[in-house]
């Protein structure tokens, strides 16, 4: 059936109805694909953020512990000293 029977047989208020929803669902199609779209690109960009802190939270931890063996180190040797 063709647009012209439908509205022929059930009327122009039916035929525009059935226009608006497919119009509507359209474009509800249209927002899903498009915010699921967006979502994705933020997800992904936070992901990267998020490794790039720990990463650097993990050298700044490795930094940390190499000064403190080398303060450790230094008390000793001044210890050592101071005692003999």
């Amino acid at each position: 059936m063709n647009w012209l029977e439908i509205l022929e047989k059930y009327g122009i208020p039916l035929v525009v109805a059935v226009a608006m929803f497919m119009m509507v669902k359209q474009q509800n199609n249209y927002i899903q694909n498009e915010l699921s779209k967006e979502l994705r690109e933020s997800f992904n960009r936070i992901e990267g953020i998020l490794i790039k802190l720990i990463d650097n939270s993990k050298k700044a931890e490795i930094k940390q512990e190499g000064l403190i063996k080398s303060y450790k180190s230094l008390v000793e040797i001044i210890t050592r000293i101071l005692n003999k």
